[in-house]
């Protein structure tokens, strides 16, 4: 019964409400600087309603995390499915769709690289949420490389993870797409490790 009650919860307009409107407040100005009297305010529901889905600032967080992670995967997995695309293509279209969120007004960085800034050492429940978003990202890049004909697919996605990565931070800390083209990169080092 307790279970049927969670899920129940879990799918509750209200609990939806709140971890959305959550969701853009802290992508917009952070963890810390984001106070939960803000985000009832935005989300327009009591402080009972919001400890009633949520009984600390911590357990909001966590679910904002894991609803980031679920957006983001749906997200790939669309991208991944479009057209008849090899596994190459498919690692360069999330490449080619990195840029156009890097040149997006809206973007604030990877929401899981923020909260691990904000909470690292702080709260392991938070670190768990980030490290399992990036773990499952990587994932991601792992499988697609293990499905190309190159050598040592394995370090080729770790490569390619830190060059998704760290062009995320610099497209954060610059306000905008890198002005290198790393789709091109990407397709120079797949290519380095097919001959």
């Amino acid at each position: 019964m307790e279970n049927m009650d969670n899920t129940k919860m879990k799918r509750s307009p209200k609990r939806e409400q709140i971890v959305t409107t959550a969701f853009e407040l802290f992508k917009e100005n952070g963890f810390y600087a984001t106070g939960v009297d803000q985000i009832m305010r935005t989300a327009e529901v009591s402080k009972r309603t919001l400890y009633k889905y949520f009984p600390s600032k911590n357990d909001l967080i966590v679910a904002v995390l894991e609803y980031y992670r679920k957006s983001y995967r749906d997200k790939v997995n669309d991208l991944l499915e479009q057209g008849q695309k090899t596994s190459k293509e498919k690692i360069l279209a999330i490449f080619d769709d990195a840029m156009t969120w890097f040149d997006d007004a809206n973007f604030h960085g990877c929401l899981a690289v923020n909260a691990m800034a904000e909470f690292s050492g702080k709260e392991q429940t938070i670190e768990n949420s980030c490290q399992d978003f990036k773990q499952w990202e990587l994932g991601v890049i792992r499988n697609l490389t293990e499905e190309i004909s190159v050598s040592d697919p394995e370090t080729l996605a770790f490569k390619l993870f830190i060059l998704l990565e760290g062009m995320s931070s610099i497209a954060q800390v610059t306000k905008g797409k890198p002005p290198v083209d790393m789709t091109l990169m990407a397709n120079e080092l797949i290519e380095s490790y097919m001959s």
